[in-house]
Parts: C-alpha cells; structure tokens; sequence
C-alpha cells in the first residue's frame, strides 16, 4: 500500500499544475501495435533487429543501438518499415489505465519514447486536454513557442515515430551526435523542471546519458553529484538496482516498486483521476 502522504503530495502537485510526468519504455508495454502485438521492449526490438540485420544467424549480445546503427546504414527500408509497424498504436487496444495518465493535469510529459502512444490515447478517448506532442527533432529554438494554450505537451526527447528512422535517438553514432551538441533545449528544459517541479518517472532507470550531460551542464559539479534543493519526486518501475536507487534517493527521487498499471490503481485513482475523465 502506498504512504497516504505520498497520496496526497501528488494531489496537491496536480491541482497546482506543478507535477511533471516523465516515461521510458515500460510505460508503453500495455499498449498494441496495429498488428495486435504488444509495443516491444528494448529487448524485444533486438532481436527484430537482429532478424533485419543479421537473418538466419545466431542471435548474439549486439546491443540495440549497434543493431540500430547496422539497420540505418544497411537496410534503412527494412527498418523504416519495421519502426513504423512496431511503434505505431492501436488507439482500440489501450487499457483504460492510460485514459487515467492522460486526463490527469500534468504541466508536461516527457517521454524517451518514439511510439505515438499519447496520440493514439487522443485518439481513443475525449481527454480533457489536447495533446501536443513536440519532438527534440524538429529544430525548435524554444520548446514552448509553438504548444497551443491549455494542451498537455508530449515531449519527445528521443524523437518521434513519424520521423524514423533518422529523426531519433538510437543508434550509435546518433547518441553520439546528440552527446556532442553544445545545447538541446529540451533537455535543458527538462532539467529546469527537475530541479522546480515534482516529477512521476514511469518505466525507466534514469540511465539516459544525455539526461546526466544535462544535468552536469546545469551544475557544473566536475563529476559530483549535484547538491542542490529540490521537489520530491518518484520513479515507478517493478525493480531497480540497489546502486541506482540510491543515487536517486540522493537526488530526491523515491523508488516506488511497482509497475505503472499498479500505480495507476493505488495512487492515481486516489487522486480522483477517475473525476478527471471525459466521457468517451
């Protein structure tokens, strides 16, 4: 069961529009492509690439960015097609659960996903707000500039479905790329919000390395841990290691172990998500 005051902290954050919402992939697991099967995890698109990259071989450890930057330079139809299939939503095969995620007042989401999960739940549901998603992608000096007044805003920090293969971050050199640029404005837009908002982190580790170059750019400790004061905030996954837990308890970030469908069950319902919701 979870702490009643953690409860109510996210109660008064949301009415506030001060709470951030921040995916990595095992948020989008409960979702289907238009085929019926399930939105892949990072392992499972492994192994689809390897069957692109490498058909008829035995499956090796190849990572998922080396498999990636393989398929770009070898078979980039191959995999064009592929993204598309396996990242695009079914907006009829969501759970109810994400109507709860989408309905709540976050001030943003951040996702390091490329599927088009929000759009499909715009698409599925009458959501009490418009979905804006914007991707790292399309060159935007200000992040803001062009997000319509009283839309949730989807940032997509890793990039966008309808831009694959080449407008994401996956591959190895693409990560490269991005390491290597003097200024990303929605990551530093994402620190801001770290360090002045609450922020729900779903389905990831927080093992993005341009999410730490940010946040090194921002204190410019020389490798130490930033020190500064901050909201609290969560990270929802089912199991996280012992190391990274700490560091993050550091940081002000509580690990709550469970998956998002759990979450959306013991806390967001509490919240009165359930008023949130649009009948659709």
């Amino acid at each position: 069961m979870v702490d009643a005051d953690i409860v109510e902290y996210l109660r008064d954050a949301l009415a506030g529009e001060r709470a951030v919402l921040f995916t990595g992939a095992g948020f989008s697991v409960d979702a289907k492509d238009r085929d019926g099967q399930p939105i892949p995890t990072g392992n499972e698109l492994c192994d689809e690439l390897w069957e692109i990259c490498f058909p008829g071989e035995e499956r090796d450890g190849s990572a998922l960015e080396d498999l990636f930057q393989h398929a770009l330079t070898e078979k980039p139809n191959q995999l064009d097609a592929l993204l598309r299939r396996r990242l695009t939503v079914d907006p009829k095969s969501l759970p109810s659960c994400y109507r709860t995620w989408f309905s709540l007042p976050w001030r943003r989401i951040y996702t390091l996903n490329v599927d088009d999960l929000e759009t499909a739940c715009a698409a599925r549901w009458n959501l009490p707000r418009p979905i804006a998603p914007v991707s790292a992608f399309w060159n935007d000096s200000d992040p803001r500039a062009k997000v319509p007044e009283g839309a949730l805003e989807v940032v997509h920090l890793h990039g966008h479905v309808a831009d694959a293969p080449h407008g994401m971050t996956f591959s190895t050199t693409q990560y490269g790329a991005r390491l290597a640029a003097e200024c990303d404005p929605h990551y530093t837009a994402l620190v801001r919000d770290f360090y002045d908002s609450p922020v729900v982190f779903v389905g990831t580790r927080l093992d993005e390395s341009p999410l730490w170059q940010a946040l090194e750019r921002s204190e410019c400790t020389g490798g130490r841990e930033p020190n500064r004061a901050r909201p609290r905030s969560f990270i929802v996954t089912s199991a996280i290691e012992r190391a990274r837990q700490s560091l993050l308890e550091r940081l002000g970030v509580e690990f709550l172990p469970m998956s998002s469908r759990d979450f959306t069950e013991k806390v967001l319902e509490r919240l009165g998500g359930e008023r949130l919701r649009c009948a659709g």
